[in-house]
């Protein structure tokens, strides 16, 4: 079968022909019918997570998929055969992602989620939503910014910037979001109430025109570290900046004013059941920057495919 994967960490990721996985006790095997990217990919594959599990090699990347449950291991419950099922594909240890036509999962992931996908998604969809998504659901009960306040975020138009103004809007928050000119109305159907043009004017100065009161919190996307200090200030004491991208330097996380940290995603499943309940109900969509071929996965690793306007996911068709 085809699959995108390295044989040792720091290697380019390259397509490749690699046997057929089967499942072993506790896990699912799972024709993959689409497939999404996400920086994580990449920071496994050069080895900057290698503390973080186990990984086996040769390595098929991808986190994130949706397909059809094709087999079971023993003692699986969850699932059957023909479920359509997507989600964060993290077992452990990790071997097996979703940038394949076939992968092999833990049914309970170890550090991913595991669902079904409700009729009403294409695979497509489903596949765009898991670790992005997840992440800017955290990000936002974390910060606990209340209904009415303020919420900045820094790279509105990516994976999880996209989500974040979805779901903070649909809580009642006021959004003030950066993008570029270019896509600064889509930010806004999105609804983000403000948007910071970049490069229009310094980010402080924007922030103290459109707050002059200050804001509850700041989510950052991008990990400039200059740009979250120098934006700080405008948090109101008790707030929060939250990274997503470690893009809060030490003397941020000292600051006794606010809450600064960068976030590591947990509550998964949960996450992810919140998420799947909105996208049905039509409250949030994914934002699909580029639909590709599985063929194109390395170019689009390695930032040399990109989407024209909204970034967004970059969903890969495996079939």
């Amino acid at each position: 079968m085809r699959a995108i994967g390295i044989e040792h960490f720091g290697e380019t990721p390259t397509l490749r022909e690699v046997p057929v996985p089967e499942p072993g006790s506790g896990e699912v095997q799972v024709a993959i019918e689409a497939a999404s990217t996400n920086p994580l990919d990449l920071a496994i594959a050069s080895g900057a997570l290698a503390a973080l599990g186990e990984y086996r090699f040769p390595l098929t990347l991808g986190m994130d998929g949706a397909g059809i449950v094709t087999a079971i291991g023993d003692g699986v419950t969850e699932f059957r055969v023909g479920d359509r099922v997507f989600g964060q594909f993290w077992s452990s240890p990790l071997r097996f992602g979703t940038f394949a036509e076939v992968s092999v999962v833990q049914a309970v992931p170890a550090f991913g989620a595991l669902a079904r996908i409700p009729d009403e998604l294409p695979s497509d969809v489903a596949a765009a939503l898991p670790t992005a998504g997840m992440t800017a659901f955290g990000t936002l009960d974390v910060m606990r910014v209340p209904e009415g306040g303020t919420l900045v975020i820094l790279g509105a138009t990516g994976g999880v910037g996209a989500f974040a103004v979805q779901a903070a809007a649909a809580r009642g928050i006021r959004v003030i979001a950066t993008a570029s000119a270019q896509v600064a109305e889509e930010v806004r159907k999105l609804g983000a109430t403000e948007v910071a043009v970049r490069g229009a004017e310094p980010l402080d100065q924007a922030l103290r025109r459109l707050a002059p009161e200050g804001v509850d919190a700041i989510l950052d996307t991008v990990g400039d570290r200059s740009l979250t200090s120098s934006v700080a200030g405008a948090v109101r004491d008790g707030g929060a900046l939250l990274s997503i991208a470690f893009g809060v330097d030490e003397k941020l996380l000292a600051d006794e004013r606010i809450r600064a940290a960068d976030y590591r995603l947990d509550r998964k499943p949960e996450r992810l059941a919140e998420l799947t309940r909105l996208v049905t109900a039509g409250t949030i969509r994914p934002v699909i920057g580029a639909r590709l071929s599985l063929e194109e996965a390395p170019r689009a690793l390695a930032g040399e495919i990109r989407p024209t306007g909204m970034r967004g996911k970059t969903v890969l068709r495996v079939r």
